[in-house]
């Protein structure tokens, strides 16, 4: 990227693709450089797992067909089977909320957030993703309104959603293709605050705090050590990207090395930590209504998808959570089936407790059909089993992409034997026609009740999963 020779007006700092490069054919080269090479040259990385692509096209916004740059994301992601990180966008546009400065410094920051989430919500047809963040295969993130930054005067810029359980107001939002959840997770990306000019509120592109501090580049010769605050959905995947890290440091340590599955791994588990936690009452404040009150929960997962992502969550067990992770390849009607043992000590109590399930492959693609997405992989969860219900994201959307993420709870008590098991079978069907490909998975399972409960959850897992049990395989 370089910067943009037609902006006149802040030059130096806007970039962008010259227009004699074709983004998509420097992307697909660029990768095959690294994992196969090129003429010549060797492959340059070929044990790389994750890729981050913080690239948004504004001028190609999402509207239910996918970009030419997200489908060959989708092919790159299969082909070498790496987990591609993809920022969904910011939005510069300016919020019109019809009251002065004046008139806002006098609402308290309920009102002021009810108010600007409805504003984005009137705008939402000119807030979706930006290309090539609809890709299906890729985790898209968004930027959450936070940061740790400390800041005691903001001058005359201006928070318009005090609140850090909330999306950023600069945050592209969903959903994806054919109504999917995306983005699928949050990171931090930094309170993003506004100035006021001609009766509307401008993005504050000041350097000060609020944000995040990074380096950046020097503006005076010999400079060194120069940092900002930025914000956005580049910083928020950027430590979405540092969480992937993370957990493949965990499974290198568990000695999981299978080197065709561990991307796919990857991308459960990223997204295995995410939950809606209180962004959903603050979003219920904010824009729930008499008529949209029966598809709520579609309208939270646009704007904060499966949640706000714990990476300690994924990579600690607790004595009362523990965790369990599988993997393999599945052809087209086949049927994989897993063994959760269940700990005794829950059997006949009434505790609340919580099971998360998260499903996530790397789908071929069929670019000719419609469908596009030629595996369609799913699982039941048992919540009969354990006494839990779902909540969080709507049961029937979160089968529409290629993330199966669900979260359940519940207190029914439920009476069991020592030695019961959940079972938990991942199937594999057709979509996009003519699906020949063994389809790469990854598949979590936590159970887990609330901390200083004395229920030893880990260990009478722990126990029970000490005698790896064979994945049981059948052709429907």
């Amino acid at each position: 990227m370089k910067p943009d020779p037609e902006d006149f007006i802040n030059p130096s700092c806007t970039e962008r693709i010259p227009k004699e490069y074709f983004l998509e054919d420097l992307i697909e080269r660029s990768v095959r450089r690294i994992f196969e090479g090129n003429g010549m040259q060797e492959a340059l990385a070929p044990t790389v797992k994750i890729i981050n692509l913080s690239i948004g096209d504004s001028s190609r916004m999402f509207f239910n067909q996918l970009s030419s740059s997200a489908k060959l994301l989708d092919w790159l992601s299969e082909k070498y089977q790496v987990l591609f990180c993809v920022s969904a966008g910011n939005i510069k546009n300016d919020i019109d909320l019809e009251q002065s400065v004046i008139d806002i410094q006098l609402l308290d920051n309920n009102d002021l957030s009810k108010i600007t989430m409805e504003k984005i919500q009137d705008d939402i047809r000119n807030r979706k993703l930006f290309a090539p963040a609809d890709s299906i295969n890729s985790i898209t993130v968004g930027a959450l309104h936070t940061d740790k930054s400390n800041i005691t005067n903001l001058g005359k810029r201006i928070d318009l959603l005090p609140s850090q359980v909330l999306p950023s107001p600069i945050s592209a939002h969903g959903h994806g293709f054919r109504n999917s959840i995306k983005p699928e997770i949050y990171f931090p990306g930094g309170r993003q605050l506004y100035d006021y000019a001609d009766n509307k509120y401008k993005i504050s592109t000041s350097g000060k705090a609020p944000g995040q501090y990074v380096a950046t580049a020097p503006v005076t010769s010999g400079e060194r050590g120069r940092c900002v605050y930025t914000r956005g959905t580049s910083n928020a995947t950027a430590l979405a990207t540092r969480g992937a890290a993370q957990i493949f440091e965990v499974l290198n340590e568990l000695n999981i090395s299978d080197e065709e599955n561990i991307a796919v791994l990857l991308k459960t588990l990223l997204i295995h930590g995410a939950s809606w936690g209180n962004s959903y009452y603050e979003l219920e404040t904010c824009l729930k209504n008499q008529n949209n009150s029966h598809k709520f929960r579609k309208i939270v997962s646009r704007y904060i998808g499966y949640g706000i992502s714990d990476i300690n969550r994924v990579i600690e067990c607790t004595a009362q959570r523990a965790t369990a992770i599988g993997y393999g390849k599945i052809k087209k009607d086949e049927k994989h089936d897993f063994k959760f043992p269940l700990p005794p000590s829950l059997s006949g109590s009434n505790e609340r407790r919580r099971l998360t399930t998260t499903l996530a492959w790397f789908s071929p693609i069929n670019a000719s059909s419609r469908k596009f997405r030629k595996a369609n992989l799913s699982i039941i969860p048992p919540k009969d089993d354990i006494g839990v219900q779902r909540k969080d994201a709507d049961w029937q959307q979160v089968k529409n992409g290629t993330v199966q993420h669900e979260i359940l709870e519940g207190s029914k008590v439920v009476d069991y034997q020592d030695g019961d098991f959940l079972l938990i079978s991942v199937v594999c069907r057709e979509d996009a026609g003519n699906l020949v490909e063994d389809v790469h998975y990854g598949l979590a399972v936590t159970l887990e009740v609330a901390e200083g409960v004395d229920i030893p959850i880990f260990e009478e897992i722990r126990s029970r999963i000490s005698v790896a049990i064979p994945v049981e395989e059948t052709i429907q």
